[in-house]
């Protein structure tokens, strides 16, 4: 049996397959947090902070009762991996951590839920002074679920003219 694609068929078929391959599969979503949950142990993960005015600080605490890994999309020598903390424990870590910039202000907690609804982890990150830089908040911090692996990736949203005294 063999089957033809007539001409106009043609980009209509390569049009449906391109939006296919783009559908966005399960999600994690964030919610603002006021606390963590103290009943689990956390993996802390410290990204950032390798210099004063670091703008890729951010620390995530993953809950190790459940079955998810958070993985951020950097080198290893951006973050660093401490497991097996009490709640109160990683949290406070956590805070001083994000607070490693003179030009820090205060620090934002959401958690981060999967496509269920369940709580993966948290996410701490800072806010700064707006003397120092245009926004308070400088991180674009996009997460993609892969199975039971979430990877995070975190980019510093600086630009040129933040810094631009020229005119």
């Amino acid at each position: 049996m063999k089957i033809t694609v007539a001409g106009p068929c043609l980009p209509m078929l390569l049009t449906a397959l391109l939006l296919a391959a783009c559908a966005p599969g399960p999600r994690v979503e964030l919610r603002p947090a006021s606390e963590v949950m103290s009943d689990t142990t956390y993996t802390l993960i410290l990204h950032g902070c390798n210099f004063g005015n670091d703008p890729a600080t951010v620390a995530f605490l993953r809950r190790e009762d459940q079955p998810y890994t958070l993985t951020p999309y950097s080198p290893e020598f951006q973050y660093r991996l401490h497991s097996g903390l009490k709640a109160d424990k990683a949290l406070a870590q956590a805070r001083d951590f994000v607070n490693c910039s003179p030009h820090f202000s205060h620090s934002s907690l959401r958690g981060i839920l999967g496509p269920a609804g369940e709580l993966i982890g948290y996410e701490l990150r800072p806010s700064y002074q707006p003397l120092f830089f245009r926004w308070r908040d400088l991180l674009d911090i996009s997460y993609s679920l892969r199975a039971e692996r979430v990877v995070i990736y975190i980019t510093p949203q600086l630009l040129d003219d933040d810094y631009d005294d020229h005119e």
